[in-house]
Formats: C-alpha cells, sequence, structure tokens
C-alpha cells in the first residue's frame, strides 16, 4: 500500500470513529483537537529527543573508522538487550499489554533495559502506546501514516505537545504510577544512559562508544519506528482489524518479531506475534523461554475461536 493510499484509508477511518476508544477501559479525554500548526512550540523534552537522535547519528558516522570485534559485539549484545528484552518484551508486551506475568525483580530489569534505549523512560513509552491502541489511526492516533509516512516514523516524536491535545494528560498508566520503581526511573530517566555511556568508554574507548551508543541506538530506534509507519503500510492484512496495521516480514526481522503487526492488532494481549510457525518472533521465543523454567506465568495467546472470528482474505 502506498502512503497517499494509507491517507485515503484513514480518512474513512476517521469517518467511521474519530478517536473511539478501543479499551473500555480508557474513556476518551475531554479535550478537543485543535490546529496544532497554530500552537506548535518546542519543549525541552521535544529538544532533548533532538539532541539525543542526531547526536546518535552522527556518531554512527565514526563507525568504519573505529571497528573492532569488541566494539562490535558490543553494539550486537546491547541492541539485544535493550530492544528485544528491554523495548518489546518488557514496554511493549509485558508493561503496555499485560500479556504475561514475571516475578516483580525480573520486571523491573528488563524494565530498566528498556530506559537504556533511549526511546523514554516506562511511563511516557507505555502511555503513547496505549493512546496508540486507543486511537488507533485515527486523527487521536499518536503517530499513524495518515499524518504522513515520516511523521509516523520519526517527526511525532519532536512533537510532544501534539500528543498531549490529541489525546489528554497521561492517565492511562496509574498501574505503572502506583510503583516506587516506574516513579524514581521517570524523575532519573536521563542519568541511567549517560551512566552507560561513561561505562561504554572506560570500558573501551571511543570505539565502544560509537558502536554502543551510535549504531545500537540508531538500529533500535530504527527497528522501533518502522512498526509505526513501515507496519501500517506495506504487508499482508489476514486479520479484520479496522485500522492499516499490516504484517511485514521485514520489520519483523529487523524487530525482533515485532512487525507482525496486523497479529498484534488483532490479537493486542497475545504474548505471541508471530503466529504462523513460519513467522520468526524473537521475542516470543524469549517469552516462552521464560515460561518453559517456570518465570513467566499466565502467558496469553488467541484462542482458535478468536481466530475464526477476525480472520479476513489475505491481502
Amino acid at each position: 500500500m502506498a502512503v497517499g493510499e494509507a491517507n485515503g484509508v484513514g480518512e474513512q477511518l476517521n469517518k467511521k470513529s474519530n478517536g473511539a476508544a478501543a479499551d473500555p477501559n480508557l474513556s476518551p479525554p475531554d479535550v478537543s483537537v485543535v490546529s496544532h500548526e497554530q500552537t506548535r512550540k518546542w519543549n525541552l523534552w521535544d529538544k532533548t529527543a533532538v539532541v539525543s537522535i542526531v547526536a546518535a547519528h552522527l556518531l554512527a558516522l565514526y563507525a568504519p573508522f573505529c571497528f573492532s570485534w569488541g566494539a562490535f559485539w558490543v553494539a550486537f549484545c546491547l541492541y539485544t538487550i535493550t530492544g528485544l528484552f528491554g523495548i518489546n518484551l518488557s514496554y511493549h508486551r509485558h508493561l503496555s499489554h499485560k500479556s504475561f506475568r514475571i516475578p516483580k525483580w525480573l520486571e523491573y530489569l528488563f524494565a530498566y533495559c528498556g530506559a537504556h534505549a533511549l526511546q523514554g523512560d516506562p511511563l511516557y513509552w507505555v502511555s503513547t502506546h496505549r493512546f496508540h491502541h486507543q486511537y488507533t489511526d485515527t486523527e487521536r492516533d499518536p503517530h499513524s501514516p495518515i499524518q504522513g509516512f515520516w511523521y509516523s516514523h520519526i517527526s511525532w516524536i519532536f512533537d510532544s505537545a501534539a500528543i498531549k491535545e490529541k489525546c489528554g494528560e497521561p492517565n492511562n498508566v496509574g498501574d505503572l504510577e502506583n510503583q516506587t520503581f516506574y516513579r524514581w526511573l521517570y524523575n532519573t530517566y536521563m542519568f541511567h544512559p549517560l551512566g552507560l555511556g561513561f561505562l561504554l568508554y572506560w570500558l573501551g574507548g571511543f570505539p565502544y562508544i560509537v558502536w554502543g551508543m551510535g549504531v545500537r541506538l540508531i538500529g533500535v530506534y530504527h527497528a522501533t519506528w518502522l512498526i509505526n509507519s513501515a507496519a501500517h503500510t506495506w504487508g499482508a492484512r489476514p486479520w479484520n482489524t479496522g485500522d492499516l496495521s499490516r504484517n511485514n516480514w521485514w520489520v519483523a526481522l529487523l524487530g525482533f518479531g515485532e512487525g507482525w503487526h496486523n497479529n498484534h492488532h488483532a490479537f493486542k494481549y497475545s504474548a505471541r506475534h508471530g503466529l504462523e510457525w513460519w513467522q520468526i518472533d524473537m521475542t516470543w521465543y524469549a517469552v516462552r523461554l521464560l515460561e518453559a523454567v517456570g518465570l513467566a506465568v499466565d502467558v496469553k495467546r488467541p484462542s482458535q475461536l478468536q481466530m475464526q472470528k477476525l480472520a479476513t482474505k489475505k491481502t
């Protein structure tokens, strides 16, 4: 599907549902959508996001000039730890959707890994993602291609005020705000990635910074952002979800299984996104391993009856 086509479908979706809540536990905020172009202001969060993302991309430019196998493996390991275990397993499948339960010490450890992906603390990330599911591909969606492919991929990050205008205050993460650990991580968030940077420099000097904080971060960044953009634009739609979500195999490979996005929107509670045997889902394999050793319980999967109700022709 081309971006122009996505815009057309998005207009139809908006006519059908102008931000109707998908989660009955979350009511639409008492705010109106205004012309954001008239009120756009750069706040501290927007400026910090620009500096962090630009710095990571500039650092990565030095990668060919300071390559070492040690630096490469540091980047690879951190990519897996912060991407697979931090963002996908913790922020997304566990904290956002409660697809399974794990011991608190392990929950906090995985969430701490997610903080080092520099995509925001758990309160911010989970709130934004829950709003995405509540208002998927409508005018209130924080990052939908109906507002442009590049907006859904990256531009929305630099406009945090727009999310508040569309969705209201982040009042959908009370389950996390009640926990001391997440409030602490919110208040101290930026110190932790900075601490990791100092540790990498102490271990391997500038090459470890370039690969561990530059190459690794842009890899995790774009693997996550492609789910918002590419996986709502190109791919198959085996499930009748009423939105633009699609299964995209190459996004799934880059994002440890998150690219099976139509599967996810059909069964957002499911810990497994790659529902077919051939749909590689590394995050699900990690959850399955935790379940096998008794660390993950109440692991949710869609039933055959639930899948039959949403099945449609593959496109």
